[in-house]
């Protein structure tokens, strides 16, 4: 948008979206008049939205309708306006209480985290599983399962497990399994899988040079360890609720949430932008990068170290979700989730 607005079409256009927010229908020049802080009649009101609608930041759904806010409208106020809502202290404990009952197996902890989410926003919770890229390695250890049969098991930060069945030579022996995960835990402990990765691939190309028979077939194990990784799981929860919301009682928007849940890869991918951008980010849909969600938003926030977050959790749902009261659940959660794992780094 071009227009730059004045004191007074804010303070119209700040009712009407947080009018909508509230009420899920087209806003009113009596309502606005009577909500907001100007001193104005409905029809000097009513002059003002048929500016802000001529520029492109309200629309008519029909003729006796009043007035809702575009896309670039909701830009507007999550960038300019929006004031935060500090969560109460009770919602707060019971954040953090659900989640600490929920173990310290990490798959666990996301199902909760993505449960309280939905629970308390009223839409649907996601999360992603932590990359393994992203983790630090801790240890490895090998197992002989069967003569040429070896379980390599790899631990890293958190307790986060990784297991591989790898085929080797017949001759491998169980002592020769321990120096072989001896060797690997002192090249590569403390290091991300994906450093771990880049210096793996330096250390092979020399290691035919050093003449160090053990130390190439613990590289080569360790090579067959790292083989592509899946892709981290998605976790959802409170599809039911989001489909409660008003929004969703047309067809191409049921079509439209429906499509982003099932392209798991999709969803994948707009949690990953919070993690690129280490920081609480909101996308809607039809901005850049953004365009194939229709009128869908989505908050989402990084959990883990600030430098190397494991993963992202956050809030799917309609365009007007009460982004204010949402974004800090949305924070304390992660921040929560973030401090039992950082406890087990």
């Amino acid at each position: 948008m071009t227009m730059s607005l004045t004191e007074r079409e804010r303070e119209v256009l700040t009712t009407i979206v947080e009018s909508h927010i509230a009420n899920a229908a087209p806003v009113s020049s009596r309502s606005v008049a009577r909500q907001s802080r100007l001193d104005l009649s409905p029809a000097s009101i009513r002059g003002v939205m048929a500016d802000l609608t001529e520029a492109g930041w309200l629309e008519q759904p029909h003729t006796s309708a009043g007035r809702v806010p575009t896309k670039a409208a909701f830009r507007f106020y999550l960038d300019d306006v929006m004031r935060l809502r500090p969560l109460p202290d009770q919602q707060k404990e019971r954040i953090a209480s659900h989640l600490l009952d929920a173990g310290l197996d990490v798959g666990d902890m996301l199902k909760e985290a993505s449960r309280i989410l939905s629970g308390h926003s009223l839409q649907i919770g996601v999360a992603s599983a932590p990359r393994h890229s992203h983790i630090l390695w801790k240890r490895i250890e090998f197992a002989l399962v069967k003569p040429g049969l070896v379980m390599a098991v790899l631990i890293m930060q958190g307790g986060l497990v990784f297991k591989r069945l790898i085929a080797v030579g017949g001759d491998v022996t169980p002592d020769d399994l321990v120096k072989y995960g001896n060797c690997l835990n002192h090249m590569f402990r403390d290091m991300t899988l994906s450093q771990a990765r880049t210096k793996l691939a330096k250390e092979v190309q020399n290691a035919e040079e050093r003449i160090n028979r053990l130390y190439f077939r613990a590289l080569a194990l360790a090579a067959e360890t790292f083989k592509a990784e899946a892709e981290p799981e998605i976790i959802t929860d409170g599809a039911s609720n989001a489909l409660s919301q008003p929004e969703f009682a047309d067809l191409e928007q049921i079509r439209d949430l429906l499509s982003v849940l099932e392209d798991r890869s999709r969803l994948l991918e707009l949690l990953d932008k919070t993690m690129d951008e280490f920081k609480t980010v909101i996308i809607i849909g039809g901005e850049e990068g953004a365009d194939d969600m229709g009128a869908l938003g989505v908050i989402s926030c990084p959990y883990g170290s600030g430098d190397h977050p494991l993963g992202a959790l956050g809030v799917l749902g309609p365009l007007r979700m009460d982004y204010a009261k949402l974004v800090p659940v949305v924070n304390y959660t992660a921040g929560i989730l973030s401090k039992m794992l950082n406890r087990r780094f």
